[in-house]
């Protein structure tokens, strides 16, 4: 096995707990949550997906377009203007940097379309990262000097496993406030 395989089962894996947390979530239940300044389970399923798409095609996949923008998913839902002061567009594309008011203004898209553009952007990332020359792997990105693609790879591996965990937890609160 090599790091792409490692990589690979890692975000298989971990959507497959993401599925299992959210699978039977109702619209109410992915827009809930705990406080007014708090992530919805809906916004951190979308951040996850969308920042796989992003940071896998961007930087390991050399620019490819994402999913995102190929298939039209940029088009379906009303996402926030990024706020003064935010990093570059894409950053607010994936959530990043959100302000909590966007966060409560934004509806979350119905489940079944946010799982669809899931399937999607996981199956393209598969195919960038088994196409990834792990001859690179040291090479700092291009953009990025300080980060090499290595770096994007532990990403890949780990960072939809961070917020299923919130997820996880953002449930329980709600099952804890509302006793389901």
């Amino acid at each position: 096995m090599d790091i792409r395989d490692f990589v690979i089962a890692s975000v298989i894996r971990t959507r497959n707990a993401t599925l299992n947390t959210v699978k039977d979530l109702t619209q109410h239940d992915l827009a809930w949550k705990p406080a007014s300044f708090a992530n919805t389970v809906g916004f951190l399923l979308f951040h996850s997906i969308r920042t796989q798409d992003r940071y896998i095609h961007a930087w390991l996949g050399n620019g490819a377009e994402d999913v995102w923008k190929a298939e039209g998913w940029n088009r379906r839902w009303n996402m926030p203007q990024p706020h003064p002061g935010a990093p570059e567009p894409w950053f607010s594309e994936t959530g990043n940097s959100w302000t909590p008011q966007q966060v409560a203004a934004w509806p979350v898209p119905p489940k079944d379309e946010l799982l669809a553009y899931g399937a999607r952007a996981q199956e393209k990332a598969i195919e960038v990262i088994k196409a990834f020359d792990l001859a690179r792997i040291n090479t700092p990105l291009p953009d990025r000097p300080n980060a090499t693609y290595a770096n994007y790879l532990y990403i890949a591996s780990h960072h939809e496993a961070q917020h299923q965990a919130q997820m996880d937890y953002i449930l329980g609160l709600k099952r804890g406030v509302m006793g389901v």
